[in-house]
């Protein structure tokens, strides 16, 4: 097994695969083992893109009009998601700002939100790249 030099203990997908070079914060190798064959990954990117798509703007617009709970519920879904497909640090980002918005921590969690928006667009992007190449 490979190592990924952005996380030096977790798996990384074989150079011949969809990942070439290793991608911060997508783990392929990590989510062929979890949910299946390529083919079944392959056709859950797509709706992984969506879904940060979607949330990515449910969580600023929640945390940008005072409703730590309603970005709460949404964190939570990410929660059981993207940690078949991210890395771990991004994995406990979500973990923690879920964490503030159920405490009701709200200027926290305001401030918290701008790093764990970057790993999203981030990995957006990574998903981006691996649709792109597959088709």
């Amino acid at each position: 097994m490979l190592t990924d030099p952005h996380y030096p203990n977790g798996p990384r997908a074989d150079p011949s695969g969809p990942l070439a070079s290793a991608a911060p914060l997508l783990r392929y190798a990590q989510a062929l083992q979890a949910v299946g064959g390529p083919e079944v990954i392959a056709s859950l990117l797509p709706v992984l893109m969506k879904t940060l798509d979607d949330d990515t703007l449910r969580l600023g617009s929640a945390l940008a009009d005072g409703e730590p709970a309603r970005a709460a519920v949404v964190l939570h879904g990410l929660k059981g998601v993207l940690p078949i497909f991210c890395a771990p640090d991004m994995a406990h980002s979500i973990q923690q700002l879920e964490a503030l918005c159920k405490s009701a921590a709200l200027p926290e969690a305001r401030a918290a939100w701008p790093a764990l928006r970057a790993q999203m667009l981030l990995l957006r992007e990574e998903v981006r790249v691996i649709i792109e190449k597959a088709a």
